[in-house]
């Protein structure tokens, strides 16, 4: 750090001497940054800094951005040496480009572990922060050093010595990690001494360390000492012991017994003290809030056991109360008052009450891409606001959705003046784009048809560090060939409204049933309607091959608020699509009417609105909360002009409880999460062609369907009979994360059931085989339920579901489970 400050240092005092010598002198003051280039890069690629410094470029030169663009290249301590230069773009000297010639630090050629036996190489690589390839920092191999000490000490391993050095060799430097780990150290036995009111077997419940035993590691952590203590301590003042204490942790240790092992026997000497009742809180100093309402805060019983933790959380609340409404200056004590003769504990709460805190500054550290702009618009909390701890906590929770960084610190503190604040925000960036390519499966048992089908993605989330998101997806095979374009502004003329735009090409090959000869309105060679139901599917020699082009232009806008119960979203859109089937008209007629009709070009256009209401932590990847959403869309905005007219609602709601959630390490917690999901939708046409018999014609396009993937997983079974006009959608999912925010363990409970209510038969059976059924009000048996376990991915990159499923029915409330299991393969989708 001296020798970076140092060479800051010289080359500020030389900037406006040697470094900037030209044809004038300073010539560049006020000039537009056309460029900014680096010279002397061997390892660090270009691209990597154009993203770090382009956000200069078209600014004008002042001092004190030079001082600022220079203070950024010694901050990525990348450079032994910076040399800075200006030079003119253009001959009239009205732009200016900033050289920099650099020379660079060397790189990491090579990592080595030397002397471990008991841990992989693999697993010590992956808790260090240098890589191969990196720039060799020595802070950062120390920093090393250090976390694979604590790394083993969190293993057992406490007499482990690790020793580090650097050597520098032809094309870089080594890093080598050498580790003297010595014998793992195990818990034998756990004891107490002094304890009365409460067991051994109970005490030992409370503590992290547990005794080695089968499925019980045992590993002897010395920092969870003082954790242990302080629980033990806790468990006592949470039952009236408020003198409890722990005394002293005696460690003997067993080197013989063992020989790949050392035994430690711990012994916990407590000292209990006397038991406590709660005997009230007295407030004073108190004229913004009411004695009654900061009293209520504490909910505590007079004459109970006395519960300090649970006093300890009714006193911070009392104090939240203050905080919430922007009184953080305030002064709070409490003071305890015994009664040694009745065992008794009361409070005096003294508040000194002074004025609001303001918000002073939003400063933002760590941004390499993303604009300040971005992050401020998203907070709740405007400098010159009053602060508000909920508008705060809001404001975060707006910051984590944008799923822009992998790590956001915040932090409050004192402004210039005594009823000011600084809002200070760390963030480190993550990726934000999303790219996906590769070769999908299909049409595998069409004859005569390519199974495979090129695909490729690319998705930018915080597209030029603005929050825009912009998406090219394209599609390549045989049988279907498409190309979507993607464009959404989510803050448009600086205010919470999205606009959108898509555009899309498709050309698909397809399949459909051939016109009947019978009259009945059926498809050929069906001679009743029960006949067709059952059928598995299109026989090679009854279905018609078309070929269906498709292009589409759609808007889309909405706007949120933030009250404190939930986000708000309204959102509307318009979709405008031109369809075209071709076939040999002469010579074959579909079944369908729709197909049929668009021989001709036709025109499908539709219009949809949505409500949310969004009470969920965090909207991608939810541990607590609420979410309820309606959409309505309408499909045939002209009368003349479309054929076909329909109208379809979704209501759909979520909730969310945190079942565990235990902190194992200081970077994990054991958490369980409980999922439920309702919805509805119904589906209604109007203005429908009519067959020339004057009955519907059997066929719909766009009908609710049970997928097997998104709806019903493991149902994929023909789509025909899985159609129909209600769709309802339930499950249950029981979720452990196995890393936050990458990967979840999931297990599911799936039912859905879609119904035609036009025939009143589900399935979008007819009438007539469902007779029965639709004199029967009750649903058992309509409903396609599955079950299964799963692995859920929540990275923006990876956004997809892995599953086993188990269908199954049920009939008089027995159910009918399959035998096989069908994997699923699916993307996680969040409602928004």
């Amino acid at each position: 750090m001296l020798k970076k400050a140092s060479a800051f240092l010289i080359a500020s005092c030389c900037v406006m001497s040697l470094a900037w010598a030209q044809a004038n002198d300073n010539w560049y003051e006020g000039k537009p940054i056309s460029a900014i280039s680096f010279e002397g890069l061997e390892y660090i690629a270009r691209g990597q800094l154009d993203t770090i410094f382009s956000q200069y470029k078209g600014q004008k030169w002042t001092y004190e951005l030079y001082l600022e663009i220079l203070q950024k290249v010694y901050d990525l301590e990348y450079f032994s040496e910076v040399s800075p230069k200006a030079v003119p773009t253009d001959p009239e000297y009205q732009y200016v480009m900033l050289q920099f010639t650099v020379k660079e630090r060397p790189s990491v050629k090579g990592i080595k572990m030397v002397g471990n036996s008991q841990i992989r190489s693999g697993d010590l690589l992956f808790k260090i922060l240098l890589k191969k390839g990196d720039i060799y920092n020595e802070v950062k191999m120390k920093v090393d050093q250090e976390s694979l000490r604590r790394h083993y000490l969190d293993q057992g391993y406490a007499a482990v010595k690790i020793s580090c050095e650097a050597k520098t060799e032809a094309g870089g430097v080594v890093v080598q990690f050498t580790i003297q780990e010595g014998k793992q150290t195990v818990v034998s036995r756990i004891q107490f001494k002094g304890n009365k009111a409460f067991t051994e077997s109970v005490l030992k419940k409370v503590l992290s360390t547990q005794e080695a035993r089968f499925l019980t590691s045992g590993v002897f952590k010395e920092n969870a000492l003082e954790a242990d203590k302080a629980a033990v301590h806790s468990y006592y003042a949470e039952r009236g012991y408020i003198d409890a204490r722990v005394e002293g942790v005696a460690k003997t240790v067993d080197k013989k017994t063992d020989a790949s092992r050392n035994l430690v026997t711990l012994t916990y000497t407590v000292v209990e003290g006397e038991q406590y009742r709660y005997n009230g809180v007295t407030i004073v100093g108190n004229q913004i809030f009411s004695t009654e309402e900061l009293q209520a805060k504490i909910r505590l019983k007079r004459g109970a056991i006395m519960n300090m933790v649970a006093f300890e959380q009714g006193f911070q609340a009392l104090a939240d109360a203050y905080f919430e409404n922007g009184y953080t200056s305030n002064y709070l004590n409490k003071e305890e008052h015994r009664d040694t003769a009745e065992k008794t504990l009361s409070f005096k709460i003294t508040v000194v009450e002074r004025e609001r805190s303001h918000v002073e500054h939003i400063i933002i550290k760590g941004t390499k891409n993303t604009k300040d702009e971005v992050i401020l618009r998203e907070m709740l909390l405007k400098p010159g606001d009053v602060f508000s701890k909920s508008k705060f906590t809001d404001s975060l929770r707006n910051l984590f959705n944008l799923r822009y960084f992998s790590s956001l610190v915040p932090d409050v503190r004192p402004g210039s003046e005594q009823d000011l604040v600084d809002i200070i925000l760390n963030v480190e960036e993550q990726s934000t784009a999303n790219v996906q390519f590769g070769v999908t499966f299909s049409g595998v048992g069409e004859a005569g048809t390519f199974p495979l089908s090129l695909f490729c993605q690319w998705e930018e989330k915080n597209f030029l560090g603005k929050g825009n998101e912009i998406s090219v997806n394209a599609t390549l095979g045989s049988e279907a060939q498409s190309l979507k374009l993607g464009y959404v502004e989510r803050w448009f003329l600086g205010s919470p409204l999205t606009v959108g735009f898509d555009f899309e090409l498709t050309h698909k090959n397809l399949f459909v049933y051939r016109a009947g000869s019978y009259g009945n309105g059926l498809p050929h060679p069906y001679t009743s309607r029960e006949q067709w139901a059952s059928s598995p599917g299109l026989a090679e020699s009854f279905r018609l091959k078309y070929s269906r082009f498709e292009s589409a232009i759609g808007a889309h806008t909405g706007y949120q608020w933030y009250p404190r119960y939930a986000v708000i979203r309204v959102n509307g859109g318009v979709d405008f699509r031109v369809v075209k089937n071709f076939y040999d008209k002469d010579n074959n007629q579909p079944f369908d009417q729709t197909v049929k009709e668009q021989l001709n070009w036709t025109s499908i256009n539709s219009f949809w609105t949505s409500v949310s209401f969004d009470g969920r932590d965090f909207a991608y990847d939810p541990s607590s909360g609420w979410f309820l959403g309606q959409r309505c869309t309408f499909n045939g905005l002209v009368p003349f002009l479309e054929k076909e007219h329909s109208f379809r609602s979704d209501t759909k709601a979520e909730f969310y409880v945190t079942l565990l959630n235990y902190p194992v390490s200081a970077v994990w917690n054991l958490k369980f999460v409980l999922a439920f999901y309702t919805g509805v939708s119904v589906q209604t046409y109007y203005g429908r062609r009519k067959s020339e018999n004057g009955k519907s014609n059997g066929v719909r396009s766009g009908a609710l369907v049970i997928d097997g993937v998104l709806v019903g997983r493991g149902w994929s079974e023909d789509a025909k009979k899985n159609t129909g006009d209600l769709l309802l959608h339930h499950w249950i999912e029981f979720r452990w994360p196995l890393a936050h925010g990458i990967v979840s363990f999931d297990f599911f409970f799936d039912a859905a059931m879609v119904y035609n209510i036009e025939s009143q038969s589900p399935n979008g059976s007819s009438s007539a085989s469902s007779s029965s059924s639709s004199s029967s009000s009750s649903t058992e048996g309509l409903y396609k339920m599955s079950y299964g376990p799963g692995l859920r991915f929540t990275l923006p990159q990876f956004p997809l579901k892995l599953a086993f499923a188990n269908t199954f029915t049920s009939a008089g409330g027995i159910p009918k489970t399959k035998k096989n299991w069908n994997f699923v393969l699916s993307f996680t989708v969040n409602n928004l």
